[in-house]
């Protein structure tokens, strides 16, 4: 069992605690980006004790299988996992929202401001994401199951092929820090995914599918930048 200490990162956690993610959402601890904080400034930034937050991680050992260390996981089965997952997930979930969000933001928009500037970044960060994943899938994940090939052969990786994975890797980091800083401007507009009190079944829906989104998100980005970035960077150091 991994013991759980101050120093440890929130993001090392989430990548070795099944479940651990959920406990840091709670919070409101950012386990993607903000992932490299220690326990004990996330715990002083939101004013509690760092063993009511280790009690409730260790707690998750009864409840699911524990521990999970994605570090575990060669660079071909991260790449079908985040495909499988998350990229999966963002296709089919995406464009079932966005015509709630636009119409969400027709019918309550007079009353409920706040639901056209959701529609307005959703409409924005979608365009990010849909083409974050396109270049994804079409250039560095071809390119680094390339360089696998090689390096299985111990052929020499060009410097085409590396300076190709580090630029894309770049430019993968750079959007999903513009996604990442949007949902939490879509959180913080929307209460949290509060639903008001008069809210429809459709507003309900809406907020419900954002919340879930966001957290996949968080997980993705988590994966990508803690996990398979850096594995993938020293794959070609």
């Amino acid at each position: 069992m991994m013991n759980i200490t101050k120093e440890n990162t929130v993001a090392e956690i989430v990548s070795k605690k099944l479940g651990s993610d959920h406990v840091f959402s709670k919070y409101k601890i950012d386990f993607c980006c903000g992932g490299g904080v220690t326990l004990e400034n996330a715990c002083k930034e939101i004013g509690i004790e760092f063993n009511v937050l280790k009690q409730e991680i260790e707690a998750l050992n009864s409840k699911i299988s524990g521990e999970h260390d994605l570090n575990d996981l060669d660079i071909s089965s991260l790449i079908d996992q985040i495909s499988e997952e998350y990229h999966n997930y963002i296709e089919e979930n995406l464009p079932q929202i966005m015509p709630i969000a636009a119409k969400v933001a027709q019918v309550h928009g007079g009353h409920a401001k706040e639901v056209v500037e959701i529609n307005t970044l959703l409409q924005a960060v979608e365009v990010v994401l849909v083409e974050m994943l396109k270049n994804t899938e079409t250039t560095l994940f071809p390119t680094i199951e390339s360089v696998l090939e090689l390096n299985n052969k111990f052929d020499e990786i060009s410097t085409d092929q590396i300076d190709g994975i580090k630029k894309a890797i770049n430019k993968t980091e750079i959007a999903q820090q513009l996604v990442s800083d949007t949902f939490k401007e879509i959180s913080n507009l929307s209460t949290h995914y509060t639903v008001p009190a008069d809210g429809c079944n459709s507003f309900r829906f809406l907020y419900e599918k954002l919340h879930e989104l966001d957290h996949q998100l968080q997980k993705y980005v988590h994966f990508n930048k803690h996990v398979f970035f850096p594995k993938v960077l020293k794959l070609i150091a």
